[in-house]
């Protein structure tokens, strides 16, 4: 790059040419007066200002206009430079020539003569940035044509790799297809495998309308969905055909014009739909179960839930009849029980041999398995009379209800067409029997439990009777024994030797202990029946009238009963006194060798409370501890106390009366603590 260039670059092209053009227009209008001074011409210095100023005035025009043309600006440059060349090469060629020649008027041809050659340099400049600007926006065109070459070979590249993949998808889409419609729902494409399981391929649809191909229900959803899709809304819907179930999916093609076709994916999903299907329907057979067992055991009435069981298994299996057949107690003749979809007139009433085989339920009690028919005209297991063959019943499912060796009776079910049946079918229809038995079995236990029940209250009201009977009877003559024992203790004491005085008053000790125990026994007998209504009592009340009772004993024995804040139960105010009475009693009776110290406290335990009874006294043997609420059974000796063994046995009567329970916890030598419990009443 000359020196030259690379000053015309620093200083700008255009400025430069603006800059010589207004050298030229400066020296222009000077040179006349430069004349007239330097005795020439005026006229002749006007012509040579016109030249030169023409000359400024075309480079300054020509630098101010050259934004509007063609040429780009980095060849404004080469403008200056041709300006610049011309105006030096014809400087030289003056000044050789006024070196070598004798010219007139050097200074006047020094000055028209360059700037004429700045005008025709540039002009040529011009030109020269012209067919630059021109090479170079060729250049720049060419490079842009070559990248959108490239670029138009990467984009016909992925559409044929994609066209590839679409063609591959298409024509191998598993139990689907693939299709596009055009705006009037004419099949314009086509592909897939889903079309081997039906009687419509590919080549059927190819250039069909929608219209022509399909009628009736698929139809009527194939098109709103496809208008649907036209409209802008993708679409998801499913639509059986020839026994199949497929799934479509639609979506809209768009442009800048809108939706110009429609994209339909479908899929055969038959397989998964019967999945669905029996995975629903085994839900359904567990939850008939589950509910059916629930009934069970909130009904006391078989009948209603031998209804409940046919309804709901001829609606889980879809058939027309079910039937609960009871077995008579000969096992020859089955009862048309309860069951569905039979005339109102033969439940209860209609009747089938049991025996011989020739009917499904006789078949089905000779066997230990259900007995599954799928088309009773082509099974020669049975042919003969019976409620289903009478009927043109050609399929069932038939189950023995209780244990095949002592059956109960048969659950059925039937239906007027031939049918398959599933292992699931048969499990469920086996799970509703087990139901029925289990709850006939119940019902029958039931049965036997209130006979023994009621059994055990007729016998236990007997020994009440005899009880109050035999002890009420016992008093007089005890009384009697009694007093004539005090009148011979009284005329004869002094004739009577002490062996025969300690012989009479061990018979006096006899009778006395003898009198306890049968008031003892008396009441023991009359805890039921001379009992007063529960209601809420306050047991701090209670227990301070067991002690004013007690207040002799306790004074006597200087025992100390003391107890925490009881509560407000439900129970029998006179019977309670009675057991904290027998408790404080034996409390004192049993305290050993020290005072008696007794404590009574109260624990909540859900909706009961536990009152405990707990002394300091000679305690219980962990053998005993069992036998004490047992009848006349005693844990000490009677020189460790007069007990007759009746007290807790009455105090447990009496708990258990409340619904409570009662126990102890003792250890010998560390004292007793007796514990019941009573319902709580609710504030």
């Amino acid at each position: 790059m000359s020196p030259l260039t690379r000053f015309l670059r620093a200083v700008g092209g255009r400025r430069s040419l603006l800059a010589l053009g207004s050298a030229y227009v400066l020296l222009a209008a000077a040179w006349p007066f430069v004349e007239v001074l330097g005795n020439g011409s005026f006229d002749e210095g006007v012509i040579i200002s016109i030249l030169v100023g023409a000359s400024g005035a075309v480079l300054l025009y020509g630098g101010y206009r050259l934004p509007e043309t063609e040429i780009r600006p980095k060849f404004y440059t080469t403008i200056a430079n041709w300006c610049f060349r011309a105006v030096g090469v014809m400087v030289a060629i003056l000044l050789f020539i006024a070196l070598v020649a004798h010219l007139n008027d050097p200074a006047n041809n020094f000055l028209i003569l360059p700037a004429l050659a700045a005008v025709a340099g540039f002009a040529a400049g011009r030109h020269d940035a012209r067919a630059k600007t021109r090479a170079y926006t060729l250049e720049q065109r060419n490079e842009a044509l070559q990248e959108t070459q490239a670029e138009l070979e990467q984009a016909v590249d992925r559409l044929e790799a994609s066209e590839e993949r679409y063609r591959t998808v298409t024509e191998n889409f598993p139990n689907g297809a693939v299709m596009l419609l055009d705006e009037d729902l004419r099949h314009t494409l086509v592909a897939g495998q889903g079309f081997e399981k039906v009687d419509i391929s590919a080549e059927d649809l190819r250039g069909e309308r929608v219209q022509d191909v399909y009628s009736g229900d698929a139809l009527a959803v194939f098109e709103p969905n496809y208008r649907a899709t036209l409209d802008g809304e993708p679409t998801t819907f499913e639509v059986e055909m020839q026994g199949r179930t497929f799934e479509a999916r639609t979506h809209p093609l768009t442009d800048d014009d809108g939706v110009y076709a429609v994209l339909v994916m479908t899929q055969d999903v038959t397989e998964r739909k019967e999945r669905e299907r029996a995975l629903a329907k085994q839900a359904r057979q567990q939850q008939v179960v589950a509910d059916l067992g629930q009934l069970a055991l909130e009904t006391d009435d078989l009948d209603e839930l031998m209804r409940e069981a046919s309804r709901q298994v001829a609606d889980v299996l879809d058939t027309d009849y079910c039937e609960v057949l009871d077995l008579d107690e000969n096992g020859e003749t089955f009862l048309l029980r309860q069951g569905v979809g039979w005339d109102a007139g033969l439940v209860g009433e209609a009747t089938v041999p049991a025996v011989g085989g020739d009917s499904q339920a006789a078949y089905t009690l000779e066997n230990d398995s259900p007995t599954v028919v799928a088309d009773v005209e082509a099974d020669d297991r049975f042919g003969g009379a019976g409620l289903q063959t009478d009927r043109g019943l050609r399929s069932g499912i038939s189950t023995v209800v209780g244990p095949f060796d002592e059956p109960w009776g048969v659950l059925a079910t039937h239906d007027a067409d031939p049918g398959t049946f599933t292992d699931e079918d048969v499990s469920f229809v086996q799970s509703v029997a087990n139901i029925l038995a289990e709850a006939i079995e119940r019902r029958q236990y039931q049965s036997e439990l209130e006979g023994l029940v009621a059994d055990l209250e007729e016998s236990n009201e007997r020994l009440e009777q005899f009880a109050y009977a035999a002890s009420h009877d016992l008093q007089e003559p005890l009384r009697m024994i009694s007093t004539y024992l005090q009148l011979i203790e009284r005329r004869y004491e002094d004739e009577l030797d002490e062996e025969g005085r300690e012989f009479l008053e061990f018979a006096v000790d006899g009778a006395d202990r003898m009198r306890s125990m049968v008031d003892g026994l008396l009441e023991y007998s009359r805890v039921e029946t001379a009992a007063d209504p529960l209601e809420p009592v306050e047991l701090a009340a209670v227990l301070d009238d067991a002690r004013e009772d007690l207040q002799m004993t306790i004074e006597a024995s200087d025992a100390t009963i003391t107890a925490d804040s009881l509560p407000r139960v439900e129970g029998d105010a006179h019977q309670l006194r009675q057991v904290f009475q027998n408790l404080l009693e034996n409390a004192i009776e049993y305290s050993g060798d020290d005072p008696p110290d007794v404590h009574v406290s109260a624990e909540r335990d859900g909706a009961r409370w536990a009152v405990t009874v707990r002394d300091e006294g000679i305690g219980i043997d962990p053998g005993d501890q069992e036998r004490v609420f047992d009848v006349f059974e005693r844990a000490h000796g009677r020189d460790e106390g007069a007990g007759t063994g009746i007290g807790l046995a009455l105090c447990q009567r009496i708990v258990e009366r409340h619904g409570g329970e009662m126990w102890l916890d003792s250890e010998p030598g560390r004292g007793t603590a007796v514990s019941f419990t009573l319902p709580a009443v609710d504030e």
